[in-house]
């Protein structure tokens, strides 16, 4: 659902909303640093693992399938895999139906890792998630989903800004 579709927000109603977004963004980031740094591991690691602990429900694990989870470029995941292999918590093999694809697979060190993890994020997410409803997340995750569906559309209309001609003189801020 657009904005255009509902009650739009007033500007300074929509600038404290993308403020408390940008500020979320910021401290889950600082969040997932802390939990990847008591595992021993890069956030982009601990992202790494988990897609995969996530995915592998699924069947057959590979890079492009850990990339599109993550929204990322293959070759940051199979970067991170890498790592991951050499730390003894990832295997890569041949993918049994496409030669061109890798698999991964949890060893059993990534699982022992992920046990320790179970409680920890449980007891992380009792006062993350404090007050927020079920139907709360259903609204965000659709709310996030779309960001992430049309957000390159708004990235192309933001750059067209940069080719078009000057339009008078920009706030101090943005120079």
């Amino acid at each position: 659902m657009a904005l255009a579709d509902s009650l739009e927000p007033d500007d300074a109603v929509l600038r404290e909303f993308m403020a408390d977004l940008y500020a979320s963004m910021s401290m889950m980031r600082l969040l997932r640093q802390e939990i990847a740094a008591a595992l021993s591991l890069t956030s982009a690691e601990y992202s790494v693992l988990l897609a995969v602990w996530y995915l592998e429900r699924g069947g057959e694990m590979t890079v492009r399938a850990i990339a599109d989870h993550l929204h990322v470029a293959a070759a940051y995941v199979t970067s991170e895999v890498s790592r991951l292999v050499d730390k003894g918590l990832l295997v890569k093999r041949p993918h049994p139906v496409d030669r061109r694809a890798v698999g991964v697979a949890l060893t059993g060190s990534a699982r022992e890792v992920l046990v320790q993890l179970g409680p920890m994020l449980r007891d992380i997410n009792g006062p993350l998630l404090k007050g927020v409803y079920y139907r709360d997340l259903v609204t965000v995750h659709r709310f996030l989903r779309s960001i992430i569906e049309h957000g390159y559309e708004a990235i192309r209309v933001a750059q067209s800004f940069g080719d078009a001609p000057p339009r008078g003189k920009r706030p101090h801020s943005l120079r």
